[in-house]
């Protein structure tokens, strides 16, 4: 396993197994679904680095429509469905802000067709690595760098 040294606290790196263990089948069904039916479907990762934060309690705050699995003892992953990506960022939002004394950092792509699950996992880590390398940011949304929007992160 791959350890990242931070200086706010010990952060265990994500890696594609992880991903892939945990959220799979729900990335195929919503490829899947995105390509046959046209529904969106948006795929973030909430960086829980502190340990104290209830993650069930947080994974029970969103939409029934919405998958969301803890990853490990600091990630949870979220499949918003049925909305479209300014839906699921401000959904995401709404959900950094509600816990401020943690400092979650959240991570935003949207899945688009011709994807597949490695290449949705790959963006997401990456997009995770982003809103890790500045911790003045909690949300990275990688909407804003497809659009050449100048700002690729935004404070909530």
């Amino acid at each position: 396993m791959l350890w990242r040294w931070s200086a706010k606290s010990t952060v265990k790196e994500l890696t594609l197994r992880d991903l892939s263990f945990v959220f799979e089948q729900d990335i195929k069904m919503a490829i899947y679904t995105l390509e046959r039916y046209q529904i969106e479907a948006n795929l973030a990762l909430v960086a829980c680095d502190d340990y104290d934060i209830d993650k069930a309690h947080l994974i029970e705050t969103l939409r029934q429509s919405d998958i969301a699995k803890k990853v490990n003892d600091h990630y949870v992953v979220i499949l918003f469905t049925f909305v479209n990506h300014e839906g699921a960022r401000s959904a995401l939002q709404k959900l950094l802000a509600r816990y401020p004394q943690y400092k979650l950092q959240g991570s935003l792509i949207g899945l688009k067709k011709g994807d597949d699950c490695e290449m949705v996992f790959n963006r997401i880590l990456q997009a995770n690595r982003c809103v890790h390398a500045d911790h003045d940011i909690n949300l990275f949304d990688d909407f804003d760098t497809c659009t050449n929007n100048t700002s690729v992160a935004a404070p909530v």
